[in-house]
């Protein structure tokens, strides 16, 4: 008997996580074969690189946020350190009491 495999992950956190890695890894070929031909720009296009390596994987998280709080759902991109999610909006309390001793 196999098991089916269930990953944490949805379909498109891989897909996303996947054009991520190809991404920065083209970026870095390009890098690479760019300076073994002696482009004058091959500087530039590593720079980018470099770059891309970090300003990619923020806007895919960032992206995961987003819809996260679009669609009103808990994502790998939340701000909470124990995997439980966290409500922080504005709750107002009415206090009768008080509102009645003020007057």
């Amino acid at each position: 008997m196999e098991k089916e495999k269930t990953s944490k992950y949805t379909k498109g956190q891989r897909i996303l996580a996947l054009v991520g890695i190809v991404l920065i890894v083209l970026m870095y070929l390009l890098a690479l074969i760019f300076s073994l031909l002696n482009y004058d720009w091959a500087k530039t296009i590593a720079q980018a690189a470099v770059l891309l390596t970090i300003v990619v994987p923020v806007l895919i998280w960032a992206y995961i946020w987003m819809a996260g709080k679009i669609f009103h759902k808990h994502t790998i991109a939340d701000f909470d350190l124990n995997g439980v999610p966290t409500d922080h909006s504005p709750s107002i309390s009415v206090d009768k009491k008080n509102d009645k001793e003020s007057e």
